[in-house]
């Protein structure tokens, strides 16, 4: 579904990504992990059109898409989430959701003046999906709640709940789980496996290594802007260059 290949990026002088290679099948858990500086999210926001790539190429359902911008991205079926949690927090749950599905809806400026039938037709199924996924994320009953009043991990399951607004082939994740206490965590871990099972590949930037290995089918490890390993999460906890670079070193 997704190749990346010899993805570099650099900043003046500053290689942050460095010939960066995997690819990620359809249906699959991807976790990209790393120490702090690895690039992870800066591999994210090249593959989500935040940043464009120095050089390399980036593939999804054999399209190229490095260096298109975000919203058309985002149509061609991929959504993220960011660390730091970005809702419209003025916004109620619900219409957090709708602003989600912007990019599905084809209504214009005069059909929303006008409140034209078209118009209506898309609004009304505009918010019967968002309820259905505020029900697939279990927030359902709290779409008429401002978001930044839900507690801290809601907010970061509605955060993932627009992201699917958007019909998305291929999620990106940039920690989900930060902040979240060991409860929130398995919950969010049954929810990733509910979204691969409706046919969503997920690529996930997480620090918590338990959760990545309990839930990735394979995992691209970066370290200085450059991959180290790749494999399954057995393969990779094993990688004595992982364990040096990212969990400080052997016995």
């Amino acid at each position: 579904m997704l190749k990346v290949t010899d993805l570099t990026i650099k900043f003046g002088g500053l290689i942050a990504v460095d010939s960066v290679n995997f690819e990620i099948n359809k249906g699959d858990i991807f976790g990209l992990i790393g120490p702090n500086g690895a690039g992870k999210t800066t591999s994210f926001n090249m593959i989500s059109g935040t940043f464009k790539p120095t050089s390399g190429t980036i593939e999804l359902n054999g399209q190229r898409i490095d260096g298109k911008p975000m919203y058309q991205i985002n149509k061609l079926g991929i959504a993220r989430t960011y660390q730091n949690i970005n809702l419209f927090k003025s916004m109620t749950v619900l219409e957090n959701l709708l602003v989600g599905q912007h990019s599905r809806l084809s209504s214009g400026l005069p059909s929303a003046v006008l409140r034209l039938g078209k118009q209506r037709h898309e609004e009304e199924a505009a918010r019967k999906k968002a309820l259905e996924i505020l029900k697939f994320v279990s927030l359902d009953g709290k779409e008429e709640v401002q978001s930044n009043a839900l507690p801290y991990g809601e907010q970061r399951i509605l955060e993932i709940g627009r992201a699917l607004a958007s019909d998305p082939s291929l999620l990106l994740l940039d920690e989900p789980a930060a902040g979240m206490n060991p409860t929130e965590k398995n919950q969010l871990a049954d929810l990733i496996i509910k979204i691969r099972a409706k046919g969503i590949t997920v690529l996930l930037v997480e620090h918590d290594m338990r959760f990545v290995m309990g839930i990735t089918d394979r995992i691209c490890v970066l370290n200085y802007g450059k991959r180290i390993a790749l494999g399954t999460p057995e393969e990779v906890q094993k990688n004595e260059e992982v364990i040096t670079a990212y969990l400080g070193g052997g016995d």
